[in-house]
């Protein structure tokens, strides 16, 4: 029987195994940590409801998204039905390309009475239909329309991975199911689980190592729910992209040490997930209250309560791993199981330096786009009116006295500059009807003097951070560039809308003459 440590060796995606461990319906490991999923589901039905109708299944997705594993697990099931291309991007003989791989089972689709399931990636599909290829053009065709509009088209079914998130909007709240079951099903106490089992087998042989600590902080509700929570901050924040192998080699690396799970998931290197993750770390989070609680653990100044804490948090975790000098590892530990009532809750009067208001309140805005109600209006139109000063606030940097009164600045030079007043609005009746999808951003729904915005922008929590930073006087700088690239679009289309204005200024020796334009007639004011 395997040991802890050998069997949590079969999540590294580094592992000589790790391909068959992930795509083998044989390995009893996997067979364990199966979880159905709603694309299974999906793909379930289309396979049960095209028995008797010819068809191509294609299964699309990124290294690692498990399109192998699923195919592969019902392949005895279909055979009689189906024929089935487990991987697109392997070919069948060793001086053979994958697309001539691929353009063998299209003819030999084209020349027999099954149907047949593809396991592909966009770049092969581009590869496909990059030559015309005589008679194979009808396929490369529906690989065109899937591509362009991500449609199905007749007897071609695309079922795509980026269409079924491992996040889920649910109750006003973002979630994880798929990710709570796995971190669930590998710390559930039974022998029927494969990990617990080895965990106890070495606790009784007294050969327990960092892993054996780290999963048993890993099996508790509390530091899953934190660690789901940094997932979906990661997601939201860095868009980080998560296949089922990259979030097995996470659990890996955070289960094999060298260091306690309660650092290692802040501190590792060789992982890309815990490389977002680490960008949030709670001891980066300053203020008053944690700089000071750094400072006396490091002046080793005593505090009765707190080693009340520590005594009894280890006992909970029937190991020592708090002490009273480590102020990293304790605020992270703070951190981690906030969410957990432990001894005297020392730990708590921490939470409000944890809290992410910011996040808190990007969720709260896009739950309401998912489904608006006249109660909600006060809410958008609060963050309506941070953007629009946002607008102006970036626009007029050089310039700040023109935002109170409503101008963009359009152009300038030594002598004067022009400008142009406009009102900014949010567009109710779309902001109303607003059909939101993603969890990830919502739109931002603008008029300009009534005109409806060219060129709206989707609202990520980057750049509800940027909007609200701008507002309160933050200069962007190149590390903003990605968010600030997209902000910039927005600021473009109001200036194309500001050109058109009928109120015009221009500005010179700190006198400011504004042009009043009504059909062919300009008129001249001093005032504004």
């Amino acid at each position: 029987m395997l040991n802890l440590e050998e069997i949590i060796k079969k999540l590294s995606k580094s592992s000589p195994e790790a391909v068959n461990t992930l795509n083998s319906s044989n390995d009893h490991i996997v067979e364990y940590l199966h979880i159905e999923t709603d694309i299974e589901k999906k793909y379930l039905e289309i396979l049960q409801g095209n028995k008797n109708n010819k068809c191509l299944v294609f299964l699309c997705g990124s290294s690692g998204d498990g399109k192998s594993a699923i195919i592969n697990r019902y392949i005895k099931d279909y055979q009689k039905y189906y024929n089935f291309h487990v991987d697109a991007t392997h070919s069948f003989k060793p001086n053979q390309t994958a697309i001539e791989a691929l353009i063998e089972s299209f003819q030999k689709y084209k020349n027999s009475d099954k149907s047949l399931v593809i396991g592909i990636n966009i770049g092969i599909m581009l590869n496909f239909i990059d030559n015309q290829i005589k008679d194979l053009i009808e396929i490369q065709q529906s690989i065109k329309t899937f591509l362009e509009s991500k449609q199905s088209s007749k007897s071609c079914y695309f079922i795509n991975f980026e269409d079924y998130s491992k996040f889920k909007f649910e109750d006003n709240k973002i979630k994880a199911p798929f990710i709570k079951k796995l971190l669930e099903k590998l710390t559930l106490e039974s022998n029927e689980n494969p990990f617990y089992k080895a965990f106890s087998e070495d606790k009784k042989k007294n050969n327990t190592s960092i892993s054996h600590q780290n999963y048993k902080l890993l099996s508790n509700k509390s530091i899953q729910d934190s660690i789901i929570n940094l997932l979906i901050q990661s997601n939201l924040k860095y868009d980080q992209f998560l296949t089922v192998r990259s979030l097995l080699d996470f659990i890996y690396v955070l289960l094999k040490g060298p260091k306690l799970l309660i650092n290692q998931i802040f501190e590792n290197d060789s992982n890309e997930i815990i490389k977002n993750i680490k960008k949030d770390d709670p001891i980066l989070n300053r203020s008053f209250i944690i700089d000071k609680f750094i400072l006396e653990r490091k002046s080793s100044k005593s505090d009765d309560k707190l080693d009340e804490f520590i005594n009894d948090f280890n006992r909970l975790c029937e190991k020592t791993i708090l002490d009273s000098i480590c102020p990293f590892t304790l605020i992270r530990t703070f951190y981690l199981f906030k969410d957990l009532n432990i001894s005297n809750n020392f730990h708590k009067d921490f939470i409000e330096y944890f809290n992410n208001h910011s996040l808190h309140d990007f969720i709260e805005l896009l739950s309401i786009h998912k489904r608006y109600k006249n109660n909600h209006k006060k809410r958008v139109k609060q963050f309506y009116e941070d953007a629009v000063s946002s607008i102006y606030i970036y626009i007029n940097k050089n310039f700040p006295d023109l935002v109170k009164k409503n101008f963009v600045v359009l152009s300038s030079n030594k002598d004067f500059t022009t400008s142009a007043q406009i009102k900014i609005s949010p567009d109710w009746s779309k902001i109303e009807n607003c059909q939101l999808k993603s969890f990830q951003y919502f739109p931002l729904y603008l008029k300009i003097d009534g005109n409806e915005l060219k060129k709206p922008i989707d609202i990520s929590l980057n750049m509800f951070l940027m909007i609200s930073l701008i507002k309160n006087g933050y200069r962007p700088n190149k590390h903003d560039r990605n968010t600030i690239i997209i902000f910039e679009e927005l600021i473009q289309s109001v200036l194309e809308h500001a050109m058109l204005s009928k109120k015009l200024a221009i500005s010179f020796n700190n006198t400011l003459k504004v042009f009043r334009k009504d059909d062919d007639e300009i008129e001249v004011d001093d005032e504004i």
